[in-house]
């Protein structure tokens, strides 16, 4: 690869590659595990644990497929024909992209304590928690396209990875409002303690979506300062 070249120059040469394959499937897994806690969340606003518990099941089955992609990658990295610094900024975007499935896992372990424990957990409650997953599973399906669209259509990487930034301001906003709703219950202490941690992981799953996508909007910007 040239010194004046890109990591995007090269997803578009590569765009069959193992690598860029892996990326994908990748991507896919992380949006699996957010969509199967979605779906265990909305079975607990239908008084379902049954169906939680097997949501969760799967959430943490694609989060660990994730990882091994996430190792895959790594491995194929080393072998590759990326100069150092483009293979580092391919390094840091999916490792962000990874920690979004490790936490929404994290957030999964939460809720399935809550279902263990048999607490009461308010409707309510239940329904800020779904609000705030379906706006992550929006996030990480964004974050999704952007990947598929490197080297393919770079107006819509801009498009999907922007979206991605305005999904965090909303999430922001759930997170303040149910951590609200938590302060202000009056469930049992340990229910409290697993939702506000269930809670941080969220948030911290939805920082992670928008660092990557601020990763892909660096990598754009720089695309464009070196064509000048």
């Amino acid at each position: 690869m040239s010194e004046k070249g890109s990591l995007l120059d090269w997803f578009g040469r590569r765009r069959e590659s193992l690598v860029t394959s892996l990326l994908r499937d990748h991507a896919q897994k992380v949006v699996d595990t957010i969509t199967e806690l979605n779906r265990a969340v909305l079975a607990l606003c239908k008084s379902d644990p049954h169906t939680a518990l097997d949501a969760l099941r799967r959430s943490s089955l694609s989060e660990k497929e994730a990882d091994k992609l996430e190792d895959s990658i790594t491995e194929e990295l080393s072998k590759g024909d990326l100069e150092s610094k483009e293979r580092e900024d391919l390094m840091h975007l999916i490792r962000r992209m990874d920690y979004v499935a490790d936490w929404a896992k994290e957030a999964g372990m939460n809720l399935q304590l809550v279902i263990e424990a048999k607490v009461e957990v308010p409707v309510t409650l239940w329904n800020k928690y779904l609000a705030m997953t379906q706006e992550l599973e929006k996030a990480a399906k964004l974050l999704k396209s952007a990947i598929d669209n490197l080297g393919v259509d770079e107006e819509a990487v801009m498009k999907y990875e922007r979206g991605v930034q305005v999904q965090e301001h909303i999430l922001d906003d759930l997170y303040f409002s149910t951590k609200k709703e938590i302060f202000f219950s009056s469930i049992d202490p340990k229910a409290i303690y697993l939702m506000r941690d269930m809670l941080h992981c969220l948030e911290n799953s939805a920082d992670k979506c928008n660092d990557a996508a601020e990763i892909i909007h660096i990598l754009l910007v720089s695309t464009r300062h070196k064509a000048r």
